[in-house]
């Protein structure tokens, strides 16, 4: 590993390895959320490396749970505390302040619950994680062409677009400019020449790219033909997500399993 050159090595969605010149460790990548963590994983084996950047993404998200209940709790008790006002002794006998202390043990059980059920529920596989990423489906008739909708599937965000007549001429000519063309899987990289359907994340570092479809000249490319450009670490793709030559990221944005029932767009397994 000594004297290695830097490069990235991509994992799972939000999780990848990379190594340093100057260091004999992989290092670990994790993106939870928009919120990143990085640290050296103190091994140069590969496998084991995978192995413990997948332990430390569980630890960081079962510490997250932990943080976000004791939040609750203290949340609730301050709650129940200023909404209880204490009562003058000597206005209540013995017999009524039992009953008012168990009034009041019932009202506070019922604002915790209120307060963690919603919260903590949160955390809870919902049906469609239980089911294993079930398919979503679209409407695809309010897209305008030009337009990209952006849904959620499998915790993923899917960008859809529907493309214009001038962007699907265009895209044949940038086969020169892609690192990856992958003709074989046509130009839109799907069954619908009109609309392309990507996973909106970047391939380098699990960023996410932003969409620009504007035929014009950008900062990061004079002879823009419309596309999307990740602001984080400068890598380009088209519009139907295939990777520019000379930037960052290795590989196209991945296509996520999909199909077309008319003007209905079903993401996943149906």
């Amino acid at each position: 590993m000594q004297g290695k050159k830097a490069k990235h090595i991509h994992i799972s969605e939000g999780m990848s390895l990379y190594t340093r010149d100057r260091s004999p460790f992989y290092w670990g990548y994790i993106n939870i959320d928009g919120e990143v963590f990085k640290k050296s994983l103190k091994t140069d084996d590969k496998d084991e490396a995978i192995k413990l950047l997948t332990l430390w993404k569980d630890e960081i998200l079962v510490e997250g749970k932990k943080v976000l209940a004791q939040k609750i709790n203290v949340s609730a008790k301050k709650t129940l505390i200023s909404n209880t006002k204490p009562i003058p002794k000597e206005k209540v006998n013995t017999t009524r302040r039992k009953a008012l202390q168990i009034t009041s043990s019932v009202v506070g059980a019922v604002t915790v619950a209120g307060f963690a059920v919603p919260f903590l529920s949160a955390w809870q596989p919902s049906e469609r994680a239980k089911a294993l990423g079930a398919s979503v489906k679209y409407d695809l008739s309010k897209l305008e062409p030009g337009a990209m909708a952006v849904v959620e599937w499998r915790r993923t965000p899917i960008f859809i677009v529907h493309q214009t007549s001038e962007a699907i001429k265009n895209l044949p000519s940038l086969n020169q400019k892609v690192a990856n063309p992958a003709l074989e899987e046509g130009v839109s990289r799907t069954t619908n020449d009109k609309f392309s359907v990507v996973k909106g994340v970047c391939t380098h570092l699990s960023c996410a790219p932003k969409y620009h479809p504007e035929i014009e000249p950008k900062a990061w490319d004079e002879d823009w033909k419309g596309g999307f450009f990740c602001p984080c670490h400068g890598s380009k793709f088209d519009l139907a997500g295939r990777v520019y030559k000379n930037v960052p990221a290795p590989t196209n944005l991945e296509v996520p399993p999909h199909s077309f029932e008319g003007d209905t767009l079903i993401i996943g397994e149906a």
